[in-house]
């Protein structure tokens, strides 16, 4: 059984916007969440008000941040740009309704890790940002366990879980507004790994 020091950290996904009803791609475009969709954070506002949170980072985009002062109250909060969604350039804002025929569109859904949007980011770019994120994160020097809230985006939470190699497949698990993902991480042999994984709110599911 592990003694050591480890790190509980909950992968949320922002709340829902109106580009996320209408299926637009919405990446670094800064947009608010709907009003009054505040009862979808009910379940999981239920969860977290148990836990204390030692640290609390934040997409600086307007949807995360808000999601963030729906969940936690009188908490600070490090916002940090490269906790961004991809960014989807000229496609912001588009649907795959209106780019299905554009042979670049194409191309790029075919290998997202190597293409990317007019004037957006490639997948390696959004993962070369996560990376450098967790190397500040796991490079502290942590002398007790702690719980880690981190609210971001559908792409990044993917970003996520692909680094800890909870899946080797960026669409196999799902991830849907206001919920996410808890990743307990320990460290092995001057490494930090994933340990267990489970859903948040629900933990449907949990690989040891």
């Amino acid at each position: 059984m592990w003694t050591g020091n480890c790190l509980d950290i909950y992968l949320i996904r922002h709340g829902v916007t109106k580009s996320n009803l209408e299926k637009r791609y919405l990446g670094h475009t800064n947009e608010p969440l709907i009003n009054h969709h505040e009862e979808q954070f009910t379940v999981l506002k239920s969860g977290l008000k148990r836990i204390k949170f030692h640290y609390c980072f934040s997409s600086d985009l307007k949807r995360c941040v808000q999601t963030t002062k729906l969940l936690i109250k009188n908490a600070p909060v490090c916002l940090d740009t490269r906790l961004r969604e991809l960014n989807f350039g000229e496609w912001e804002g588009k649907t795959y309704n209106l780019l299905k025929n554009d042979a670049e569109y194409r191309a790029w859904l075919d290998d997202m890790h190597n293409l990317s949007p007019p004037n957006g980011e490639k997948l390696t770019q959004l993962q070369a940002r996560i990376d450098d994120f967790f190397n500040d994160l796991l490079s502290l020097n942590y002398q007790e366990s702690k719980n880690i809230l981190i609210v971001t985006h559908g792409g990044t939470i993917r970003s996520c879980l692909l680094k800890f190699k909870i899946t080797n497949n960026l669409w196999e698990l799902p991830v849907n507004h206001g919920n996410g993902y808890k990743v307990t991480l320990i460290q092995s042999k001057g490494e930090w790994i994933c340990s267990s994984w489970s859903v948040v709110p629900i933990q449907e599911k949990e690989k040891s």
